[in-house]
């Protein structure tokens, strides 16, 4: 194959390809990226076996081929080299980069050892809003859990009913679900679970602002169509626990209080909590919160007291710092409804300018010492 690029235009896609690059691995040919020499295209690939990314671009081909380069080395090659540009010239066992003051030359693997990446069919895509799609995985993700005892909850739920698209993630001690009137999947077959890792690659191709991206359900896999950007990754198998039982239907207690105050309170109070729980004491009654936390192990306490719109009787929480100001991270606008029960149910947080229906989050209280 031979090939000659500037290295800007290299440099930027080499990076997207980067990402499903598996830093160890047991196969040593996932550690490489497949190069394609096309007809006017230059196509890269990496795979760790479960995602998949190709990125294909124009570029000036005198002579098609493929290999198998090893990434790191590539990768750090283009980084540290100055702007200009490089032209490939090699075979599927060994390929040289010439620049303009020298050359470097890597051996690599046949084309043939890569793995085989899923088939695009793009006349079964399906297209959907760019900007709802990257929307509800940067309210959800964040949930999931890794705790690979429970596979399931390892993903994010994605599923549709009616005119409305839904995802959802918990890891059991939080939960974030998100939906969106969304036409285009109605009558999709069933619900699927998909990796985080395919789904937080996604913002950093698509725009939230407009355009679509296109979605090819397999049996078994799930393809995103970013354009010059390809994703695939295999599905999660199910089933997903029933989440919506342990979505409280009534509170008796709703708090309203500023975001920003909440969060930079319950940011400064957990410094002195327990490095494995995180605890932080949610005390509420007569519009006032206070936040305190007592650490024994370092002799520490610390409170903050703030007003609040509460209605309810006064109740005392544990929660863990931590879930609180991710959860308050993902929700928009400068104040926050929290609804509660007790000290042992789950309490609802949702946005009073986002419809809870649309979106809302739960955490789990932890329980108080005494």
């Amino acid at each position: 194959m031979k090939f000659n690029l500037s290295k800007s235009r290299l440099s930027g896609y080499l990076q997207s390809v980067l990402q499903v690059v598996p830093s160890k691995s047991a196969l040593p040919v996932l550690s490489n990226i497949l190069f394609e020499a096309l007809e006017d295209k230059l196509k890269i690939s990496a795979t760790d076996l479960e995602v998949s990314i190709t990125a294909t671009f124009d570029c000036a081909v005198s002579k098609k081929g493929s290999a198998v380069l090893p990434a790191r080395y590539v990768a750090e090659i283009i980084r540290e080299l100055p702007e200009s540009e490089i032209s490939f010239d090699g075979t599927s066992s060994r390929v040289e980069m010439k620049v303009p003051n020298g050359s470097y030359k890597i051996a690599c693997f046949p084309a043939d050892d890569f793995p085989k990446l899923p088939m695009v069919n793009t006349k079964k895509q399906i297209n959907v809003d760019a900007a709802d799609l990257v929307s509800m995985i940067r309210r959800t993700t964040f949930a999931c859990s890794v705790d690979e005892t429970r596979p399931a909850l390892n993903g994010v739920l994605w599923s549709t009913k009616g005119d409305m698209m839904s995802m959802v993630a918990t890891d059991g001690h939080r939960l974030a679900k998100v939906s969106v009137e969304n036409k285009k999947l109605k009558g999709m077959s069933e619900d699927i679970i998909v990796p985080p890792k395919v789904l937080n690659i996604i913002p950093k191709f698509a725009d939230e602002s407009n355009g679509e991206i296109g979605i090819i359900f397999g049996e078994n896999n799930v393809i995103f169509n970013l354009g010059d950007v390809i994703l695939s990754s295999r599905l999660i198998e199910g089933p997903y626990p029933n989440y919506e039982q342990v979505i409280p239907a009534e509170n008796d207690k709703r708090m309203v209080i500023s975001k920003s105050d909440l969060a930079g309170a319950v940011r400064r109070v957990s410094i002195l909590s327990n490095t494995l729980t995180h605890q932080v004491k949610f005390n509420i009654k007569n519009n006032s919160l206070t936040i305190s936390t007592t650490n024994a192990d370092v002799g520490g306490e610390a409170r903050e007291t703030l007003s609040c719109d509460y209605t309810g009787e006064g109740v005392e929480l544990g929660y863990n710092a931590n879930y609180v100001t991710d959860i308050l991270a993902k929700i928009d606008g400068e104040e926050v409804i929290f609804e509660l029960t007790n000290a042992i149910s789950a309490g609802v947080i949702y946005s009073p300018s986002i419809p809870k229906d649309n979106f809302l989050c739960l955490v789990m209280p932890l329980r108080l010492a005494d």
